[in-house]
């Protein structure tokens, strides 16, 4: 079982050194958020053989498509010798894991997963996304914005809630 806890770069350190002393990872398979990303993917594929997926073909193509997207794009991404191009693989698989974990909510809201279970498989997913978010950042050159750091302070928030103040950020 994989730790929940992360250490600086653990998203790319898997528990073993190899020979020669040195530190370094040169097979995907090694990449715990590779691991954390293929145990999702056996767990997703374990609940498609349920008789509630297995009634309900679209949410299991879904899945499995997504499940399957997280796993080989994180493998693609580290075999692609340019920051840019594993950067943009890496952006690929945190899509289809956020598809991923919006389709465990769909499957309790349908009761084909116990809350518990549905917990389980989220609280995975958002590892994964922190490992996925956290390699991103080691590849993004400094000072640049993506998209998102662009957003002004009061952008995502309800009208309800008011403009940020010094009292209420």
């Amino acid at each position: 079982m994989l730790s929940p806890v992360l250490g600086p770069k653990s998203w790319v350190l898997a528990s073993n050194v190899l020979a020669g002393g040195g530190m370094g990872v040169y097979r995907f398979e090694d990449l715990r958020v590779w691991q954390a990303a293929k145990q999702q993917c056996d767990r997703v594929g374990a609940l498609l053989k349920t008789p509630a997926f297995r009634r309900d073909r679209e949410i299991s193509s879904q899945m499995n498509d997504a499940s399957l997207s997280v796993m080989f794009n994180i493998s693609e991404g580290f075999l692609r010798r340019r920051d840019k191009e594993t950067l943009q693989f890496l952006r690929y698989a945190f899509a289809s894991n956020g598809e991923l974990k919006s389709a465990y909510y769909a499957a309790e809201g349908r009761d084909y997963l116990p809350s518990s279970e549905t917990a389980g498989l989220i609280s995975l997913n958002e590892s994964i996304a922190k490992m996925i978010r956290r390699w991103m950042a080691t590849l993004e050159p400094s000072g640049q914005r993506t998209k998102d750091q662009g957003r002004t302070k009061d952008q995502g928030r309800t009208k309800n809630q008011g403009p940020r103040t010094k009292d209420h950020p």
